[in-house]
């Protein structure tokens, strides 16, 4: 990851040396020296990415790395914030304002000195952190958008076929009248949603039934959103709708169901006493409603109601193997001399689906011999591992430190998504634009930022590490979505390099997992009066680079309550995002 972030903080530099030579003429020197320092240490973690693990020498040196990394982005963005504000200023205005620049440019030669001098200090101790320098350069050739749009959806899972049959027929049959909850229980990866999500979008599901709803539940769900959320789906929603009390809404939405049949799905259930609180939102008309539960406990089902749950079993050999030929050779057949070798990968997941198919994203992009995926087995240690969750693990971690550098800050930057969160692809692309991820580089194909952001996140989904949820009648990415699993990783790694950090509680700011500030911050709650009225009133505002609000729905509040928690005056930008994103850049202290 510090590998990823001292090449995107490379990359940066380069550009700007070159369509901004002149602004940087007078501190030339520095910066380049700045820029030859950092290409060291980025060699060096090139190539020590992955031997040192569990190491403290290594891991207090990629801290410090990391650290002087950060500065030197610091500095950049500092630079070209007061840069941006001089160019908008008339022509008047810039000859009284000619000394900031130079005031700003003597900052930054300041500024530039300093992370040298950190950096040249842990080179000087190379000897004792093991550092030497690397003369090969990061080369990554890339493809056509055209050749890498996915020839296999997530949705075209192996094996589902016979799950979805039974339980369509389960859901609509007309000889149970009674309102019927039926749960579909399963591990973490087994393909509960995929399963829900294919029975959802089922023909026979949406002509049986009045009225469909999906909600996304997860681990930390507020009841009165999930409400909100279902009524949006059977019914007209209106801003006199947000101001009900809780028990006004659940009567609201009994209501509306009152007569209908309805079918609603309530994915990723954590919670037993979940169905309680909402039970009384639905009634029982005897027209045959139905609620379908995704959750991974069976305790879930077993409170919801005496149905037996339907338990989602592991795929068997056969059904894996399909599965990673599928993905692994995009419906192509698998060449002879590699059968009994990818079978033994096949089996290694243990029948379950996301690790199949993670694992034949990395295949995808290895040479198809035998030669080289005998050296890929060889360097996986899960054929020893005998728990099953550990092994799963272990090929998602695998999965990320197969990734290309250009891909790894946009991987995990999914992450600050909540959870199940249907993403626009759009607004992704423009957020990794946004936060600079994105480097154009030169060559024929004359691709902008956004048409390389486009080929990034095909890249992503090539690998399966993000799944499509809808295209366009072009065929590029509409919507796309990442397994929980996936998620859990993203954020794991991020908080391990201070990248960014998510936070389900808006009353929850302060305390950080590692004790430091991390340089984004992305919080998933509603902003309601309470939370402005318990919010910080002192001048120990928080300053992060990138500030993401996820909200159902957006009030001036909202913008209240972060002028009382974050260091609005020091914003350079305030934009608000499709989809009801705020995104803060806290660049350097400027007028507003």
């Amino acid at each position: 990851m510090t590998y990823a972030v001292v090449g995107f903080v490379l990359e940066k530099l380069e550009n700007l040396l070159i369509h901004e030579a002149d602004l940087f003429r007078r501190v030339e020197g520095d910066v380049k020296s700045l820029q030859d320092d950092l290409h060291i240490m980025n060699a060096f973690l090139k190539d020590s990415e992955g031997k040192g693990e569990g190491q403290e020498m290594v891991e207090v040196l990629i801290n410090l790395i990391r650290e002087a990394a950060f500065e030197a982005e610091d500095v950049i963005n500092t630079y070209m914030a007061q840069v941006i504000k001089q160019r908008r200023r008339e022509l008047l205005m810039k000859l009284f304002h000619g000394f900031d620049q130079a005031v700003v440019l003597h900052h930054v030669a300041e500024k530039t000195q300093s992370v040298n001098g950190r950096i040249e200090n842990i080179y000087a101790n190379k000897t004792t952190f093991g550092i030497e320098a690397q003369s090969h350069v990061d080369k990554e050739a890339g493809q056509s958008l055209q050749q890498r749009r996915r020839n296999v959806e997530e949705e075209d899972m192996v094996g589902f076929e016979d799950d979805t049959a039974k339980l369509v027929h389960q859901l609509t049959d007309q000889r149970r009248s009674q309102r019927d909850v039926i749960s579909i229980i399963g591990m973490g990866g087994l393909g509960k949603t995929t399963l829900a999500r294919k029975i959802y979008n089922n023909t026979h599901i949406k002509y049986h039934f009045d009225h469909c709803a999906w909600v996304n539940v997860s681990q930390e769900y507020k009841t009165r959103m999930l409400i909100l959320d279902i009524l949006q789906c059977v019914g007209q929603i209106s801003d006199e709708t947000y101001k009900m009390s809780d028990e006004q809404l659940k009567v609201t939405l009994r209501d509306n169901l009152k007569g209908k049949r309805y079918f609603v799905v309530m994915d990723d259930v954590w919670k037993p006493q979940f169905w309680d609180e909402i039970r009384a939102c639905f009634p029982n008309d005897s027209n045959g409603s139905r609620i379908l539960i995704t959750s991974r406990e069976k305790e879930v089902a077993s409170n919801a109601g005496p149905t037996p749950p339907y338990l989602l079993p592991f795929l068997d050999e056969e059904a894996s193997w399909q599965l990673l030929c599928k993905k692994a050779f995009r419906g192509e057949k698998c060449p002879s001399n590699l059968e009994s070798l990818g079978r033994k990968l096949a089996e290694s997941c243990k029948g379950l689906p996301l690790s199949v198919v993670v694992l034949g994203g990395i295949l995808a992009n290895k040479e198809k011999t035998h030669q080289t995926w005998s050296n890929f087995v060889g360097n996986v240690n899960w054929f020893l591992i005998d728990d099953d969750k550990t092994r799963s693990s272990d090929i998602l971690d695998l999965s990320y430190k197969q990734l290309p550098r250009k891909l790894r800050l946009c991987f995990l930057y999914v992450g600050v998504f909540p959870e199940d969160y249907v993403i626009p692809a759009r607004t992704l692309i423009q957020m990794w634009v946004a936060e600079g991820f994105i480097s154009v580089q030169n060559d024929s194909r004359k691709m902008d930022e956004i048409d390389v952001a486009e080929y990034y996140l095909e890249e992503l989904i090539d690998r399966s590490l993000i799944q499509v949820a809808s295209r366009r009648s072009d065929g590029g990415v509409k919507t796309c979505r990442i397994h929980g699993l996936l998620r859990d990783l993203c954020i794991k790694m991020s908080i391990q390099e201070k990248f960014y950090e998510v936070r389900v509680n808006s009353a929850d700011l302060r305390c950080s997992s590692n004790g430091s500030i991390p340089r984004r911050l992305s919080i998933q709650d509603s902003i309601d009066s309470e939370s402005i009225s318990s919010s910080s009133t002192s001048n120990n505002s928080i300053s992060v680079g990138s500030l993401l609000l996820f909200t159902s729905y957006f009030r001036y509040n909202t913008l209240e309550w972060a002028s009382k928690n974050f260091s609005l005056s020091d914003c350079c930008l305030l934009r608000l995002v499709i989809h009801l994103i705020i995104r803060l850049l806290f660049l350097r202290k400027c007028d507003s």
